[in-house]
Order: structure tokens, then C-alpha cells, then sequence
């Protein structure tokens, strides 16, 4: 079958490929969408009606994460040993039945043990998964096409989360919950069971753009490709250094969970809570692949500079719009700057640093450390505000962060220059 006929399926309808990114896109807005942005809608009326600080009661969201960071290695290996379907059904369940499960809960403690659950659930449900399924469907255009699948949450996120934040106040929490759940339900569990799968050659196909004779076995087209070795990276100060930028970066770019408190707090209310996501969700559709060009332009270390500078600009117009709904919404979404660089930069960066040699090691080793301690994150900056009494003092100390997150990376650059690569 020739490129042309393969890149649309029979009878000239589009390639099968495409139905999978869409279904995938589904999959994560129900999923890592609903779980993780959109759930951020219920910290501040469930700590105040069940009478716990908020930090105490958000704590739940670190052992989300920890779980997520451990559950993921052990994802990597199921991959190639059982059907993706079966795979991400049950991580679908892991995650809507303990939601389901939530509108019932009276004490702090239910929802961390909730929390293990949804963490193992959404660690399927991520990078982990998306990117290979759309390496394997997409011979061409795989880049796009995992931007289409973050887009498309990022799309559902605008949507939902001022829509749920009116639905709690209409119908309270509890019953808001069961609404997650069903509506979580509908949008992942048809595109898994009937729509995604692992690989084209379960449906007896190739891939989307292949062409006979190309480097359309991605595993022997990465092999012997130039970079620095994984014992040697490991060993290197680049390589901390990396792993302390993921963490600062993950930690920090936590705010959409934090939107719907702060807006309660100053008194703007629930509803510019979720304005504040949807602002940070629509800029996400656009700033993910601008990062992506402004990497390519310039370089992935001075676009890392370039947009951390842009989230520092973000913090400074929060802390002084505490009482305009404009100014908190316009800073939100300058703030989803950080959201561009856990998606695409530092991705890119330390690909640049590292090379493709050993990348997926690597990398899956320096974002799963990252997880691990960023996930302290929210309770963190939930501490401060507590601490002081103002809010603005969070945004403060993101700022101070970014300074610091900007430094880290000026050293990994210039640490990376002593390292030893290998080129064939």
C-alpha cells in the first residue's frame, strides 16, 4: 500500500490515526482533566463543610501525585504486556469510582485514601501512555498530533471548570461529584473500549504518513543516535540539576488547582475561580506550541528564560489584582506560561542537553523524581497562605522560584558543555 493510500483509510475517508488523537483527547479531558484541573472547583467548599484547613484537606492532591510518580515505571512495563484497552479501562475506573465514592466522605482521611487510587489511575492515563500510542499511529506529524490530544483538554478544561463551579453552587458538592463522575464516564469509556488502540498493526494497518522503506520502526530509527549515555548522564551535574528544575517547575505550575481558592479567599467568588481556569486552559491551546517554536527558534535554554520571564510577569500582575476580576483572569493566563514549560520545554531542554542516545531513561527517571517531590506542591503554597493571612504572599514565592528556576537552568546549560557524548 503506497504513503498516499495509507494516509487515508479506505474509500478516502480520514486515517484511522486521527480517530485515535480525538479519542485520546477525550480520554485525557475526562481523566487528567476532570481529576486534576477541574477538580480543583471542590477544595474550598468541601475544607469549609467538613471543617479542616485547607492545606489538611488538599493533601490528598500529594498523594495523588506520589502515586502517579510511582505507578508510572510500573505502566512503562504493562505496556508490552497486556492490551492497551484493558490497561486504561481499569485506570479509568481507578479514577471515577473513588470520585463517585468522594460524594460521601465526612473526614480528610477518605480522600487520601482516595487519593492512591486516582494517583495509580492517572498514571496511566499520561504522558506515559500517550506519547508511544502516538508515536506508533503517527509516522508523520506525531508532534501534532500529541499537541491536538493537550489541546483538547486544555479546550474541556476552559469549559468545565466554570460550568462545575456553578453546578456546586446549584447542587451542592456532593451531588457535583456523581456529575464528575458520569460525565468522566461518557467521554473516556466509549473512546477506549470502541476507538484507541496500541498499535496499527492491531487493525492491520500502517501508520498515518508511512512510506516503504522510511524509518518507520521508531525503535531502530532512534538506536545509535548521538547523546550522552545513561550511566554517564545519571552521574552528571547537568542531570540534578534537571531534576531540581522539573521540581520547581512541576511545584509551581500547580495554580489552576489553586485559582478557585484564591478567588474564594479575596472575595471574587467561585464563579472567577473557574474564569481563572478558563483563562489559563484557552492560553494552554495556544502557548504549548508557541514554546514549542520559540524553542526551535532560539533555543530550548532561552525559551525555557523566555517563558519562565513570562510567568514571573504573570505572579506580579496577580498580586495586585486581588479585587479585579479582569486582572485576575488576564494574570492567569499569562501564568499558563509554566503550564507550556512542564508541557513542552523543559522536554526540549533537556533533550538538548542529553541528546536522544538514552533520552526516554533519562528523562523518565528526572521526571519521575520531579513528581515525586513536586507533589508537595499545593500544600505548600496552601501553607504559606495560611502562615500570613494574605494570599498574595503564594505569588510572591512563586516568583522568587522562578528566579531560581532561571539560574538552574543558565548552570545546567554551561554544565552541559563538559559532558561526554557519544555519536554513533
Amino acid at each position: 500500500m503506497t504513503a498516499s493510500a495509507e494516509s487515508v483509510a479506505r474509500g478516502g475517508k480520514p486515517h484511522y490515526a486521527w480517530f485515535v488523537m480525538v479519542a485520546y483527547g477525550l480520554l485525557m479531558s475526562g481523566t487528567i482533566g476532570s481529576f486534576s484541573v477541574v477538580g480543583a472547583q471542590w477544595f474550598y467548599p468541601v475544607s469549609t463543610d467538613i471543617g479542616c484547613e485547607l492545606s489538611t484537606f488538599t493533601l490528598y492532591t500529594t498523594i495523588e501525585m506520589l502515586c502517579m510518580a510511582i505507578g508510572m515505571p510500573l505502566v512503562g512495563n504493562l505496556l508490552t504486556r497486556m492490551k492497551l484497552q484493558t490497561l486504561l479501562t481499569a485506570a479509568v475506573l481507578l479514577e471515577i469510582v473513588p470520585t463517585v465514592a468522594m460524594a460521601f466522605f465526612t473526614a480528610p482521611w477518605m480522600w487520601y485514601v482516595a487519593g492512591v487510587f486516582v494517583g495509580l489511575g492517572l498514571s496511566a492515563t499520561s504522558t506515559v501512555t500517550i506519547t508511544p500510542t502516538m508515536g506508533n499511529w503517527f509516522a508523520k506529524k506525531t508532534g501534532f498530533a500529541i499537541g491536538v490530544v493537550w489541546a483538547t483538554q486544555a479546550f474541556y478544561c476552559a469549559i468545565a471548570s466554570p460550568v462545575f463551579a456553578g453546578v456546586i453552587e446549584v447542587i451542592g458538592w456532593r451531588s457535583s461529584y456523581l456529575v464528575l463522575a458520569a460525565v468522566s464516564a461518557v467521554l473516556t469509556l466509549p473512546a477506549v473500549a470502541f476507538v484507541i488502540r496500541y498499535r496499527p498493526e492491531d487493525r492491520g494497518m500502517q501508520p498515518y504518513g508511512f512510506e516503504p522503506g522510511s524509518q518507520g520502526d521508531k525503535s531502530d530509527a532512534f538506536s545509535g543516535l548521538p547523546g550522552v549515555p545513561a550511566k554517564v548522564a545519571f552521574r552528571s551535574a547537568s542531570f540534578f540539576l534537571c531534576v531540581v528544575i522539573v521540581m520547581l517547575c512541576t511545584a509551581t505550575g500547580l495554580m489552576n488547582a489553586i485559582f478557585p481558592t484564591y478567588a474564594e479567599v479575596v472575595g471574587l467568588g467561585a464563579v472567577v475561580g473557574g474564569l481563572m481556569v478558563s483563562s489559563a486552559s484557552l492560553c494552554d491551546i495556544v502557548f504549548n506550541p508557541l514554546a514549542g517554536a520559540t524553542s526551535d527558534k532560539f533555543g530550548p535554554a532561552r525559551a525555557m528564560v523566555l517563558w519562565t520571564g513570562i510567568a514571573m510577569l504573570s505572579f506580579v500582575v496577580l498580586y495586585f489584582s486581588g479585587s479585579s476580576v479582569v486582572g485576575s483572569c488576564v494574570g492567569a493566563g499569562l501564568n499558563d506560561a509554566m503550564y507550556a514549560i512542564t508541557g513542552v520545554g523543559y522536554s526540549t531542554f533537556a533533550l538538548s542537553i542529553f541528546g536522544m542516545r538514552d533520552f526516554e531513561k533519562i528523562f523518565s527517571r528526572i521526571t519521575s523524581c520531579g513528581y515525586l517531590v513536586a507533589s508537595f506542591g499545593i500544600p505548600v503554597m496552601m501553607a504559606i497562605y495560611e502562615a500570613t493571612g494574605v494570599f498574595q504572599n503564594v505569588f510572591a514565592f512563586c516568583f522568587v522560584v522562578d528566579i531560581v528556576i532561571i539560574c538552574l537552568v543558565v548552570l545546567a546549560q554551561k554544565s552541559s558543555r563538559t559532558l561526554h557524548r557519544l555519536s554513533d
